[in-house]
């Protein structure tokens, strides 16, 4: 029988395999594992060249989170279903989203959980801000039908409250949204609201599902923190100290 080019290629490529397969064995390795304790031991005795690594940005860092960029009037913190702190966080996303996407606004939410400490009274450092917005959330600004903004804040009750600016009253009854008004005015389940928020609550985030029903979303490059930090800046240049608005716009359900 005639030997083909292509046969001879496929008894080199078999030739090949059964030389690789009677080749040693590869070798066996033991692989042993133990857990090292993160503890005060690491305080006590700190790995110098990590020290060395870790002290070259630490300078730099701490030089520019110590840098003060205003006063707070009051101690602030952040708890459902309202406090001062996210009265003034939503308030400050209302009043500063206009500039960002040159339009107004008819509310601002966002969620607690993305503020994650206390502003105390006093001095506001940059550093200060980071720890309280550690996250990249950039604003967003949604329209949503007042039916969709309703089912909303029915999922904002059930959770116990949310950020809300100073235009929402509502009770939390049966965890569900009762009384609710938008600027003094029942909420119109056939009107189309424009919401300012960040990019996490906009995607659906905690739970806020509704969010994923508008009917028109701009993004926008500015970040909460950075948003926050320009509202104090500028409250500084006219020499006002930063306040929050004592009221309550989320009354919590009775207690049976």
């Amino acid at each position: 029988m005639k030997t083909t080019y292509k046969h001879t290629c496929c008894i080199l490529a078999a030739a090949l395999w059964l030389l690789s397969a009677c080749t040693a064995s590869r070798p066996e390795f033991d692989i042993t594992s133990r857990l090292i304790p993160v503890d005060a031991h690491w305080n006590q005795t700190p790995e110098p060249q990590m020290e060395a690594i870790v002290s070259k940005y630490k300078t730099s860092v701490d030089s520019v989170m110590r840098i003060v960029i205003g006063t707070s009037s009051q101690y602030m913190e952040p708890k459902r279903p309202g406090s001062l702190l996210t009265n003034l966080s939503a308030d400050i996303i209302k009043s500063e989203a206009p500039s960002v996407f040159g339009q107004p606004v008819d509310l601002a939410i966002t969620n607690i959980g993305g503020i994650r400490n206390p502003l105390m009274q006093g001095e506001i450092t940059l550093g200060e801000i980071y720890s309280i917005f550690p996250f990249d959330n950039t604003l967003c600004l949604i329209k949503l039908k007042g039916s969709d903004l309703r089912d909303l804040f029915d999922i904002i009750a059930s959770r116990g409250g949310e950020a809300v600016s100073h235009e929402v009253r509502m009770t939390i009854a049966d965890d569900k949204a009762a009384n609710l008004t938008i600027d003094g005015a029942p909420l119109d389940d056939n009107r189309i609201y424009s919401i300012a928020t960040i990019d996490y609550v906009a995607n659906g985030g905690d739970h806020m599902t509704p969010c994923l029903k508008a009917t028109e979303r701009k993004n926008s490059a500015a970040f909460l923190r950075d948003v926050v930090i320009n509202y104090i800046e500028k409250a500084t240049q006219a020499k006002r100290a930063i306040s929050a608005l004592d009221e309550v716009r989320i009354t919590p359900a009775k207690p049976q």
